[in-house]
């Protein structure tokens, strides 16, 4: 999808699912839930919602690199 194509499904209250221009698998299972993130097998719900998870997609496409780039790297 591309990041207009992925704001607009943000922002309604639709189930969608989609890939980033980063590569970001991102979905939504159920009309007015949040929207989760794949990570490591996973669908983790994102952090922020709505137009505040739009501006979070747009600051990493600025700074080139994608959403779960922005997380502190875990400790192993």
């Amino acid at each position: 999808m591309t990041a207009d194509q992925l704001k607009e499904a943000f922002t309604s209250p639709w189930p969608f699912f989609g890939v980033s221009p980063h590569g970001d698998v991102l979905a939504r299972y159920v009309p007015f839930g949040p929207v989760f993130r794949w990570s490591r097998n996973q669908m983790i719900p994102m952090p922020v919602q709505g137009s505040d998870l739009c501006w979070l997609l747009q600051a990493a496409a600025e700074e080139g690199h994608s959403i779960t780039d922005t997380e502190a790297p875990r400790k192993k």
